[in-house]
Order: structure tokens, then C-alpha cells, then sequence
């Protein structure tokens, strides 16, 4: 161990950030407002599973403020959210990832998930709105005990059995021989609570286009910026003077984008 790690051993560390929060100088993204903002508010499923068979916007799209309505039709040929971190089954095969659209299609398989989202211009108008969007919807099975549900009804098409994949550590076979060998082997079953964080900001962004120079600034609450600005900007065709795909992979790899 070096010596300025060991010096922090059993000592407290002093928080940056107390200052300018305590003493209302932080900033959040509730706390970027841009001329002509508008304003987001989803319309989120009640239920854990279950079809959509309708979502009518028709009295949301003529209350006040309203700007646009989008559902699940209007992203069919947009693409979805990517899985960030992609785990290979013990037997070698990657893992079923299911498709995760911008908003809900089909059906919707998790309590909140997103079935519209209505833009208005202001944040009470959006809220509104998004009260007057009817949904449909067929409720199917709910699952809650994944030890229990291989096999049942699928909850995505990807995994018809339910299972994402299965994943291992260690060296199975000199597991198995120790457990064969042992005089006495306990098993146990236990059950551990769902953790869900609460932060300060939950997941929240702003976006503001610049005419002048053909360019977006993102503000958005999350842990991981890189890996966010990748995905975004990776399938972004690349402009002038960058003219091929190696000029625009080393640029991207200076950050000069």
C-alpha cells in the first residue's frame, strides 16, 4: 500500500460539496431554464404487465400549452435503450437482450413504465395534459419471484423463458469436489429487500439546440457522462472536416467533439 492511501486509513475525508448546498449556491437540472423552454411529463403504466390495446390522446392534445404527444408509434423505427454492460452465460452464449424502446409498444412490462410522454410549455400545462391520456389496457400475469417464473408466460419476446442468462464465478468443478467431500453441507434459502435509492435529483435532463453553430448542450443528472456522450454521439454521422469513418473515430478518441 503507498503511502497517500494509507494516510487516509481511520480518518474522516472532508465533503466538497456541503458548502454550495447548504448554502443554496448548487445546481441541479431543475435550475437551467432556457428562453422558450418546454416541459416533459410521461404517462406511466400502472400496471406490471399488461397490452396496450389503445392510448388516446385526442383531449390531451387540445389542452392548453400543449406542444406535442408522442407514444410508442411514433418510435418504431427510432431504435431503443441499449443494455450497458452485456454478461455472456456460463454455456458461452451472450445474454438475451431485449428491446427497450423510447416508449412503450405492445405492451408494457413494469409498473411505470413509459407510455406517452406529453410536451407542453410549462411543467403544470404537461402535467394536465398528460391526466387526460387514456390508456387500454389488457392486464397479463405479473411476476414477482424470479426463482419462480422459468417458463411461465414471457415477459419479453427475447427470453421466452424468462431467463436473461446465467452467470458464474469461480471453478465449478473444484466446488463441486469440496461439497462432495465435505462431512456436513447446510442450505440455506433467504430473501434480500429491494434496494431502490432515493437521490436528491432523480434522473432528470435538459437539452437546448444552437442554431448558430448546428450544435446540442445536454444537462443531465447522471453518474456516468462518457459513457452517455458515446452512446448518443457514436451513430451520429460525422460532419466536416472529418470526411471518413477512421477520422471520425480518432476524433471522437481526442474528445474534440
Amino acid at each position: 500500500m503507498n503511502a497517500p492511501t494509507a494516510g487516509f486509513i481511520g480518518k474522516a475525508v472532508l465533503r466538497r460539496e456541503d458548502q454550495r448546498f447548504l448554502t443554496g449556491n448548487g445546481q441541479y437540472t431543475d435550475d437551467i431554464v432556457h428562453q422558450g423552454q418546454t416541459y416533459a411529463v410521461f404517462v406511466r403504466s400502472p400496471h406490471a404487465h399488461a397490452k396496450l390495446l389503445k392510448v388516446d390522446t385526442e383531449a390531451a392534445r387540445a389542452a392548453p400549452g400543449v406542444v406535442g404527444i408522442f407514444t410508442g408509434d411514433d418510435f418504431v423505427n427510432v431504435g431503443g435503450l441499449p443494455c450497458g454492460w452485456l454478461i455472456t452465460s456460463v454455456d458461452g452464449t451472450p445474454m438475451k437482450e431485449p428491446k427497450h424502446p423510447l416508449l412503450a409498444h405492445g405492451k408494457v412490462r413494469h409498473v411505470g413504465d413509459q407510455v406517452a410522454v406529453v410536451i407542453a410549455e410549462t411543467l403544470a400545462q404537461a402535467k394536465a395534459a398528460a391526466s387526460l391520456v387514456h390508456v387500454d389496457y389488457e392486464v397479463l400475469p405479473a411476476y414477482v419471484d424470479p426463482a419462480g417464473e422459468v417458463g411461465s408466460v414471457p415477459v419479453h419476446d427475447e427470453a421466452p423463458d424468462n431467463l436473461c442468462y446465467t452467470w458464474a464465478l469461480g471453478d465449478k468443478a473444484a466446488i463441486d469436489a469440496t461439497f462432495a467431500s465435505a462431512a456436513h453441507v447446510t442450505k440455506l434459502e433467504y430473501r434480500n429487500n429491494r434496494l431502490i435509492p432515493n437521490a436528491i435529483e432523480p434522473r432528470a435532463a435538459n437539452a437546448i439546440y444552437n442554431r448558430s453553430d448546428d450544435s446540442y448542450t445536454l444537462h443531465v443528472a447522471n453518474q456516468n457522462p462518457h459513457v452517455e456522450r458515446l452512446l448518443m454521439a457514436a451513430s451520429i454521422p460525422c460532419k466536416p472536416p472529418f470526411v471518413t469513418a477512421t477520422d471520425c473515430n480518432a476524433a471522437f478518441a481526442r474528445r474534440v467533439w
